[in-house]
């Protein structure tokens, strides 16, 4: 197979699904491909540049579209199921996939009006993370990612660490430091809820860092049964502080989470083989 990784080229998410991903299937990986021809098919990731989906339409290369995290954000993130599909089928209509990668499973089945191929592809966890040593006792919690989609829950996370004596962090220098790590988004819409991906998650499970997270179906998905903690209430975050605060625990959860985190190689291997059947 011959094929092309391409996209804009300016997020994290390209970084993950189009250099690392995209290296580990062999494609030539090059945001915004100014040569596109001559490729059994190019995977786009994310939202296309409207010159380069010219480009590849008028070459007549099958396009493989990639959706993580596409929706208008941070508009799109309050949206209910129809205005979400609705940008779907708009984006379907100006993209023309021949087949669609989806971050998730609960993405994926509704993706089934587009009668066109569909994987549900979870991230992997981000190569070279450190192992967490887990201490004995907790000192710091923190959160990866924009602070801004934390929103109300900085508030609470600040209060509920002074409660207890410890610390509350925004993007340590590495997730491995962190007692726990929380993945929590002031977000309700249909999107945040049912089409965001696993990263945050797939990252603990890399590094072995206890995990509390919104009940999103990117997490849910890939969560290994009685390791990784859910909340959606203060109340409930609180409880599952107390839940992860034994040291024990902790310890269970990590080994338990380091033996089912989901690899470059393996997430590589599962989208190499479901490409082939594209091109056949």
């Amino acid at each position: 197979m011959n094929f092309l990784m391409t996209g804009t080229g300016a997020s994290g998410s390209w970084k993950i699904r189009g250099e690392q991903l995209g290296r580990e299937i062999g494609a030539k990986v090059q945001p915004k491909a100014l040569d596109v021809g001559g490729y059994h098919f190019a995977i786009v990731v994310k939202r296309p540049p409207l010159d380069l989906l010219e480009r590849l339409q008028k070459a007549e290369v099958p396009i493989v579209w990639d959706v993580v995290d596409a929706w208008p954000q941070p508009l799109g993130n309050s949206w209910g199921r129809s205005e979400c599909m609705a940008w779907f089928r708009q984006s379907i209509q100006r993209i023309k996939p021949v087949a669609i990668v989806a971050a998730t499973h609960a993405m994926a089945e509704d993706c089934a009006e587009f009668k066109v191929p569909v994987i549900a592809l979870p991230h992997h966890g981000r190569p070279g993370l450190a192992r967490n040593t887990i201490r004995k006792e907790v000192r710091c919690i923190g959160y990866e990612g924009g602070e801004q989609y934390l929103g109300r829950w900085s508030q609470s996370l600040t209060a509920e660490c002074s409660r207890r004596g410890w610390k509350f962090v925004v993007n340590p220098e590495s997730i491995s430091d962190l007692d726990i790590v929380v993945a929590l988004r002031d977000w309700s819409g249909y999107a945040p809820r049912h089409w965001k991906s696993n990263v945050k998650l797939a990252n603990a499970q890399a590094s072995g860092t206890p995990f509390i997270g919104s009940s999103e179906a990117g997490y849910l998905e890939m969560a290994i049964q009685g390791r990784e903690r859910f909340a959606n209430t203060p109340y409930e975050v609180s409880v599952a502080l107390d839940q992860l605060t034994p040291y024990e625990e902790r310890l269970r959860v990590s080994s338990s989470m380091l033996v089912s985190a989901p690899r470059l190689s393996d997430v590589a291997t599962k989208y190499k083989q479901w490409l082939k059947t594209i091109c056949e």
